[in-house]
């Protein structure tokens, strides 16, 4: 089996330069943990939940919520971003994908298609895959 048989393809994705306020909502709109971070139509890096909370957290340690709201619409995802970000092609079998999060200490994977993004394979998406082998 390959990545591209479980990777999901409706990928939210955002722009360097868009304010930690968007990502924070895009990500509790749609239940997202990673979100890829494209510029110019290419994959430039990542943001993890845990970026977002990192920041967060440190602003709320020196804020109030009022403050902290204004802090996420100046800051910009650049900087806090994660890059170069790890990816797989999408004929790269689903055993090597799992190999490379579980090794790399990861929660997902950007396929590429030459320069494009085409999908995201998660842990949640091995988990679906190895239950649909077991039934």
């Amino acid at each position: 089996m390959q990545v591209k048989d479980i990777m999901s393809t409706d990928v939210e994705v955002v722009e360097r330069n868009d304010d930690l306020s968007q990502i924070e909502a895009l990500m509790v709109a749609k239940k997202l943990r990673h979100v890829p971070v494209l510029e110019n139509g290419e994959l430039v890096a990542i943001v993890s939940q845990r970026d977002l909370f990192k920041a967060m957290l440190s602003s709320a340690m020196r804020y109030g919520e009022k403050i902290q709201k204004a802090y996420l619409h100046s800051v910009r995802v650049q900087k806090i971003m994660t890059y170069p970000v790890v990816t797989v092609a999408p004929d790269t079998s689903v055993g090597e994908a799992a190999d490379l999060m579980l090794h790399k200490g990861i929660g997902c994977l950007p396929v590429i298609d030459g320069a494009k993004l085409v999908g995201m394979v998660t842990k949640t998406d091995l988990l679906r895959c190895l239950y649909s082998l077991e039934t």
